[in-house]
């Protein structure tokens, strides 16, 4: 048997097999005109919508930093030193006047410690002006004591003489009366002349020594008037010397407090507050006027340390951002502000608000920045804002903060002075077709 008899199929098959890779014949159909018309109606319809409805909102890109509204405080080193001890740590609450750090500035000459030489003399110079003191004292009081006795003398001869006064006046009286009977007796011839006058002589007598003796009551009252002005003399004299004695004292104690402080230093809290970014740790040399630590007055302390110190009177926290000229323009008090806070990214916690509430009229050249923020604001406003450079002037703004923490793992943190943040002010809104037709109104007004 053929091969042509074994086939199942007919020869006709096969030939149309091999015609097949042609494919099938198709008549195309063009789309239909209203459908595209349609389309087209709906895209233009869509376009014109967008840009009459469609806004465009200009913003002014900013870097910042959060700090207190009352501001802070620089704490520095009055000299240079070494820094010997630290009573405060961060976050710590502090009262005016309380010590901060102290510094060591002592030096060193060829025999030692030359604030302990100085220490040595000035112990030196104070033994030796009590001990001057002390005998001023002692001998006003011996002096004191001296005239005291001479006036108890004296007065014992006043008393002497006073009576001596009346026994002698007495005695006149008798020899006048004894003179006037003789003078009576010898006219009448019973006496003779001569006892007359041995009488007259006898009262002549008595009135000398009566004389003597007020001559020597008014002598001695010359000497008592004269003692007592001594006592009073010797009692300024006391006070004059004292009174030296004692300025060269206090003159002693301020070289001994000033070579005190030339050994060391105590820096102390100018007013309440919390202690916040300390810069040097103990064992560290410090120059004169280095900062080591801010502080953030009583009244504006953040709300978290309310916790530790519920008394504390608090103030809000705001924000302060610097732009260059370029962008600066436009930004006005009352401008809503988008704050982006560096610690929490807002892709994560989203955009927190503020609003505008001033505007510096001059801006602040790099020297000018606060000394404590100044680094980190300059470092921060090159990172995120392009063009900036570190000798570029910058505006300050001041924002207020529409809430003084931020939600984040179900609970409230509260922000913190020394925050970094980026920001835009929100300065203007326009419909798109206003945004498209302002350069052609703008040549028109031309």
């Amino acid at each position: 048997m053929s091969m042509t008899e074994q086939t199942l199929f007919r020869s006709e098959v096969f030939t149309a097999q091999d015609d097949a890779w042609l494919g099938a014949l198709h008549f195309a159909q063009p789309l239909s005109a209203w459908l595209i018309a349609g389309l087209a109606l709906m895209v233009t319809a869509a376009l014109i919508a967008f840009i009459s409805v469609g806004t465009i909102t200009k913003k002014a890109r900013a870097t910042g930093i959060i700090v207190p509204s009352s501001g802070s405080l620089t704490i520095t080193a009055h000299n240079a030193g070494v820094l010997i001890h630290r009573h405060v740590e961060e976050g710590q609450q502090v009262h005016a006047g309380q010590t901060l750090f102290e510094l060591s500035t002592e030096r060193q000459g060829a025999s030692g410690e030359i604030t302990a030489l100085v220490a040595q003399q000035l112990a030196s110079r104070e033994l030796s002006l009590a001990t001057e003191q002390r005998l001023r004292i002692n001998q006003d009081a011996d002096k004191k004591r001296v005239l005291q006795e001479r006036l108890q003398n004296l007065a014992a001869e006043a008393t002497q003489l006073e009576h001596e006064l009346i026994l002698a006046d007495r005695r006149q009286n008798l020899a006048q009366q004894s003179l006037h009977q003789f003078e009576t007796l010898q006219q009448s011839g019973y006496v003779s002349l001569a006892q007359a006058r041995q009488k007259q002589e006898e009262l002549i007598d008595i009135d000398s020594r009566l004389s003597s003796l007020k001559r020597s009551k008014m002598q001695l009252q010359a000497n008592q008037i004269s003692l007592n002005s001594e006592l009073t003399q010797l009692a300024t004299t006391l006070a004059s010397d004292l009174s030296q004695i004692k300025r060269a004292q206090a003159s002693l104690q301020q070289e001994m407090l000033e070579n005190q402080n030339r050994k060391t230093s105590f820096i102390t809290a100018p007013q309440a507050g919390l202690i916040t970014t300390i810069t040097y740790q103990a064992g560290q040399a410090v120059s004169g006027g280095q900062s080591l630590a801010t502080l953030i007055p009583v009244e504006s302390i953040s709300a978290d340390s309310i916790i530790s110190n519920k008394e504390s009177s608090v103030s809000q926290l705001e924000a302060h951002l610097y732009l260059p000229s370029r962008t600066a323009g436009f930004v006005a008090v009352g401008q809503t502000v988008q704050i982006r806070y560096q610690a929490y990214p807002y892709q994560k916690f989203g955009l927190q608000k503020g609003k505008v509430t001033d505007v510096s009229t001059t801006p602040f050249a790099p020297n000018e920045l606060p000394i404590n923020l100044a680094s980190t604001i300059l470092s921060n406003a090159q990172q995120n804002m392009w063009g900036v450079n570190t000798n570029e002037a910058l505006y300050r703004i001041k924002v207020q903060l529409n809430k003084q923490t931020i939600a984040a793992y179900g609970q409230e943190q509260f922000l913190k002075p020394g925050m970094t943040l980026e920001a835009d002010v929100v300065q203007d809104s326009r419909k798109i077709w206003e945004w498209i037709v302002e350069p052609v109104l703008a040549v028109t007004q031309r």
